[in-house]
């Protein structure tokens, strides 16, 4: 049933004039006369008394008028409610991330959002890169944030790169100098993160002519910091979680300088709903005030 012959009727008989409303609403008074027919026609049964001096209800148009009346209200409602969704007013928008990314970027992101979209929910799932990716596959996540996303299904946006560092014992020989030497891992015992976490790491390791010695696995970026504190070996842990822990740890870029590339995954940019592309250009926002920083 149309809603505009709806929206007619009830404005006609509450001005109890089929040409003023008309007039009001657009229409010509031919116009508005074969909508009612029509929507008579459709019913089956006349909804209204046609008299020299306007219109008015019928018994049976006055029985219908509560429910077309709410049927109206339920529709602008609607139409509304699909309004704010595409303008991003509402909704929901889920993240997989790193953790360092979650705990570092996503405050600051997420308050400058929520200050213009304070209806839209954001769930988070931190997570290291083979959950990740894993949650991108199934689609139980709108957006990704982490490294190592360029061969994958999704789209990847480049954001800005991080830079690895070595993390050594407060008074270790290694903790003198300006920048760690690949090699001189082979001498170390190395603590390394638990599978999942570990790309960057491997990809690190995997330049050497073999392996230094895996003290031990951690799953939590903290655990290792606190672990090498305490002398127990030497690791490689990302600048954005180092610069914002503090600890007695010592880090140092390495020789030559190793870096990972975070950026952003979407299943496809051109399709994503209105709320995660907004989304998307509040995290550029926030990466480019850190560059200009």
């Amino acid at each position: 049933m149309n809603i505009r012959k709806l929206e007619a009727f009830v404005r006609a008989v509450e001005l109890g004039s089929l040409s003023k409303a008309a007039e009001e609403l657009g229409y010509t008074q031919s116009g508005i006369s074969h909508m009612m027919q029509s929507l008579e026609d459709e019913i089956g049964f006349p909804l209204m008394i046609r008299t020299s001096a306007g219109i008015s209800p019928n018994s049976e148009g006055d029985l219908l008028l509560p429910s077309i009346r709410q049927l109206l209200s339920t529709n602008e409602a609607l139409e509304q409610y699909i309004a704010q969704i595409k303008g991003a007013d509402t909704g929901r928008i889920r993240i997989a991330s790193y953790a360092s990314v979650a705990t570092y970027w996503m405050p600051d992101i997420i308050r400058d959002f929520q200050q213009d979209y304070p209806n839209v929910e954001v769930h988070i799932t931190e997570a290291g890169s083979d959950i990740i990716e894993g949650i991108m596959e199934r689609r139980e996540a709108d957006l990704c944030l982490y490294a190592g996303g360029e061969d994958r299904e999704f789209e990847w946006i480049p954001l800005c790169q991080d830079q690895l560092m070595a993390l050594v014992p407060p008074h270790h020989p290694l903790a003198q100098r300006d920048a760690v030497p690949l090699n001189a891992f082979l001498e170390e015992q190395f603590i390394m993160p638990m599978p999942g976490y570990d790309g960057e790491v491997h990809t690190i390791l995997d330049k050497l002519e073999h392996w230094p010695n895996i003290l031990f696995s951690a799953c939590s970026d903290y655990a290792i910091i606190n672990m090498v504190t305490k002398g127990l070996g030497v690791s490689i842990l990302p600048e954005l979680l180092l610069r914002n822990y503090k600890n007695e740890a010592v880090a140092l870029p390495m020789d030559p300088p190793q870096y990972r590339m975070l950026g952003m995954g979407v299943p496809q940019v051109k399709t994503a709903p209105p709320v995660t592309k907004n989304f998307m250009r509040y995290v550029q926002a926030y990466v480019r005030r850190l560059e200009n920083s």
